[in-house]
């Protein structure tokens, strides 16, 4: 297993490779893959607010244990213990069982690619770390295992045993074909028959940067929001895609993308800028995309950064800046000048904050 721990930065290789030493919250001077550089980009910001009750442990595997027996704590609170999948879904209702999204902010997890079609036991293993070594919350789903569907069952008995929520994503691929649709039906299959999915998956993306990557017109996508939402919005589970500011320009005027959303779920990759420089100068970029989300819609949407960070090299992907600076060193300022910025952010944006 590789993983490379790059500030807030943070992406689970899954496949080959020793693990690397446990530095929490730091920069791993590592060189990883960057043909999979699109799997480098992750997961949200700022360490400010972070749920948190008691350290994981003392397990109550196999209890069914309600949530207010447990200090007030929800899932996926780092103080929330963890149950017995095999065990059947808890007794507590979905509508008490999650953390507010108000109380969310700060690092969340790991992205992790899905295509390695990894068995639950390595999937319980690789979430258990997450969660024990790193503080884990969350995983995103990035990629698909096109299989019958016991990938995704495995991967929300993983998830659950494990204490950490799933941000799903419905995956279009780069074949511009229709495989989608049916990925989209064996998701929705498995919400709406795996009784403990509503309890485990927070969220579902129809796509990753899909108007960037022109999948479907901007009104078309909004429509596929709109049908997930209309049949698995009874569980709560939100609705949105990930992609970045600049998607929404790219095929003309999607703001109807954003309306149907019931979050905002955005890329912040300042790396890419035209006028980008190195880390610790990217916090123009973040405020005015950030600030524009927010205007977007109108002060009424939780703001979650779903792909953000700075890459060490440049051997694959090329900045559009011939100022930007690619190392270790300018990812590290990039690490530091979110973990400054956190109550700025959270001042900026709505339901708590970034």
């Amino acid at each position: 297993m590789r993983l490379l721990k790059v500030s807030f930065l943070a992406v689970w290789f899954s496949k080959g490779s020793p693990s690397v030493a446990p530095l929490v919250l730091t920069v791993i001077p590592l060189l990883f893959p960057m043909e999979k550089l699109f799997t480098l980009l992750l997961n949200i910001l700022c360490l400010i607010g972070v749920v948190y009750s008691a350290p994981i442990g003392n397990s109550t595997l196999g209890q069914d244990v309600s949530i207010d027996t447990r200090a007030g704590s929800c899932f996926p609170a780092l103080g929330f213990r963890s149950l017995n999948p095999d065990k059947g879904p808890p007794s507590t209702p979905v509508s008490n069982w999650w953390c507010p999204l108000e109380s969310e902010n700060g690092f969340f997890g790991f992205t992790y690619a899905a295509w390695d079609c990894q068995s639950r036991q390595k999937m319980e293993a690789d979430f258990g770390r997450m969660r024990s070594q790193f503080k884990s919350r969350y995983v995103r789903m990035y990629g698909w295992c096109d299989d019958d569907g016991t990938y995704l069952n495995n991967m929300v008995k993983a998830a659950y045993k494990s204490g950490v929520g799933i941000y799903a994503t419905i995956w279009f691929g780069f074949d511009g074909d229709d495989a989608w649709m049916g990925r989209r039906d064996q998701l929705v299959n498995v919400i709406k028959t795996n009784p403990l999915a509503r309890y485990v998956i927070r969220s579902v993306d129809v796509g990753s940067e899909p108007l960037f990557d022109w999948v479907l017109p901007p009104q078309e996508l909004a429509n596929q929001i709109y049908y997930v939402k209309s049949l698995i919005g009874q569980y709560g589970i939100k609705v949105s895609i990930s992609e970045m500011q600049y998607g929404y320009s790219v095929q003309g005027d999607s703001q109807m993308v954003l309306d149907a959303e019931d979050v905002v779920h955005a890329h912040e990759l300042a790396f890419f800028d035209w006028d980008a420089t190195t880390g610790q100068n990217a916090m123009p970029s973040l405020l005015s995309s950030t600030n524009w989300f927010v205007q977007q819609t109108h002060w009424t949407k939780k703001i979650i950064y779903t792909q953000t960070g700075w890459p060490t090299n440049a051997n694959v992907w090329q900045p559009n800046s011939p100022n930007a600076v690619a190392s270790v060193e300018s990812a590290t300022a990039f690490y530091n000048l979110l973990d400054g910025a956190c109550e700025q952010l959270k001042g900026i944006t709505p339901q708590g904050g970034v």
